[in-house]
């Protein structure tokens, strides 16, 4: 039975498949049996064995294993969750730190609670969701402003526009908070933070600048031990809050907000995804004591270094190979290391921009691959793309394999394109030439349907 709010759904849903956004319904049947080259797993983990019997150890020794039995303010706060936290504050330096069930909570939680009225916000335009979404119910909700991404000139000027509109913190009486992120997921690029960090130091008044720095995806990459990019640049005091998330490089759940203990108190008491979530259970807390170990030995170490002597392998060997390739079936995204960054730092994540995403990650799912099509409007028009991720455990041989995927892809394409504008040519010359064929279905050029991205030079307009 048809109801009005089903309709609604199902218009909404075919007017994003008619715009080209991917509507997954996750019933996924495709056997993803190629190298991992598309996931978050950075350092290998989800798979590891070593990992996995070190945890098997770990938590047939805990008197308690399932869930917590309530949130942290209920009967859900054990010396498990405070001794992790504690571990948490001597891993990474911190002055206090708060465990949360997730990165998205953590967010939504401390952007959502701990600006205040008079306060404002500036964020990077490329911020995760779950940031946007926390400062949708804060008290600084109508104070908030982007800065076009990793541009110091534009923060420098967003920075001065906030602090003539706002006399309270440019008198030394309100805070300006600047959210970022150290590596950005889509693009795969690194934030300037020491730039950032001096910036802001220079232009907001003492102790009215607060930074937070969101490492869910540089923590266990970068740093001693896997501390992250705030480590490895020396700036912990002097971002004033850290967010590491565990569901990437750590392979598990969570997330640990690294802050002041009065930021602390303060999202315990306000902060509502922390308050009405069930805290996490007590195997989840034993993963995570036996992920931290695991990347702290040698063992660790040497998937750290794995992982970017692949990226750097990987990087290499693609520009390369895309070098003779049409750049609107294949390029490698710009991208530049921020100066002050410790040498050899590599990002793992490539964007490969295609003006057919769709089709491209259709053909390399039909192989086995397990990606995923980011097209317009997830990123901006001319920037649709795929997302390749290297790991720890990759080989080149499985790098080498992706390659040769990709121009074989590209080749095909290529060939379509030199058909269809072949074909094209032939009806121009034709019609030019005043022979219709006598057909009565018969058109002009204008007409033609072409395909998506397809140049040719003639009075024709491209899709």
């Amino acid at each position: 039975m048809s109801t009005p709010l089903c309709a609604a759904l199902e218009r909404a849903l075919q007017e994003r498949q008619r715009r080209l956004v991917p509507t997954p319904d996750l019933y996924d049947d495709v056997p993803f049996l190629a190298a991992d080259l598309f996931s978050n797993d950075y350092l290998s983990l989800c798979t590891d064995l070593q990992l996995r019997q070190a945890f098997l150890d770990k938590v047939s020794q805990m008197p308690l294993v399932f869930g917590s039995g309530g949130s942290r303010l209920m009967s859900g706060n054990s010396p498990a969750h405070l001794q992790f936290e504690e571990r948490m504050i001597k891993f990474f330096r911190a002055p206090s730190a708060l465990l949360f069930n997730s990165g998205y909570d953590a967010n939504v939680a401390f952007w959502h609670a701990v600006p205040q009225a008079g306060d404002a916000v500036i964020f990077d335009e490329l911020v995760h969701a779950s940031t946007r979404d926390g400062l949708l119910g804060s008290r600084a909700r109508n104070a908030v402003y982007p800065f076009s991404h990793n541009s110091m000139s534009s923060l420098s000027d967003t920075i001065l526009r906030v602090l003539a509109a706002h006399q309270a913190i440019a008198s030394g009486h309100a805070t300006l908070f600047i959210a970022v992120e150290s590596l950005y997921s889509m693009d795969g690029d690194f934030a300037p933070l020491s730039e950032i960090v001096q910036l802001v130091e220079q232009l907001i008044p003492p102790g009215c600048g607060h930074i937070v720095v969101d490492e869910a995806h540089s923590t266990g990459l970068y740093g001693s031990h896997g501390r992250g990019l705030v480590s490895a640049l020396g700036l912990e005091n002097r971002v004033d809050t850290v967010l590491h998330t565990f569901g990437k490089a750590r392979a598990l759940t969570g997330a640990v907000l690294l802050c002041s203990p009065v930021v602390r108190k303060y999202v315990i008491n306000y902060g509502r995804p922390f308050i009405y979530s069930t805290s996490l259970s007590y195997s989840t807390i034993a993963a995570l004591d036996a992920s931290f170990d695991y990347i702290e030995s040698a063992a660790g170490t040497e998937l750290m270094m794995s992982l970017h002597r692949l990226s750097i392998s990987f990087e290499y060997k693609l520009k390369a190979a895309l070098a003779s390739t049409p750049p609107h079936l294949l390029a490698l995204f710009p991208r530049e290391t921020p100066s002050g960054f410790p040498n050899g730092i590599v990002s793992p994540i490539f964007p490969v921009l295609t003006n057919a995403p769709i089709p491209l990650a259709e053909f390399l799912r039909s192989l086995g691959y397990e990606t995923r099509a980011i097209p317009y409007p997830v990123v901006p028009r001319g920037e649709e793309r795929i997302r390749v991720v290297i790991h720890a455990k990759n080989t080149e041989a499985e790098l080498d394999e992706l390659i040769a995927r990709l121009l074989e892809w590209s080749s095909g394409m290529a060939d379509k394109e030199r058909k269809e504008e072949a074909r094209l040519a032939e009806r121009v010359e034709a019609l030019q030439a005043g022979d219709t064929g006598d057909a009565p279905h018969a058109r002009p050029i204008y007409a033609e349907t072409m395909p998506t991205g397809m140049s040719v030079k003639m009075t024709v307009s491209t899709v």
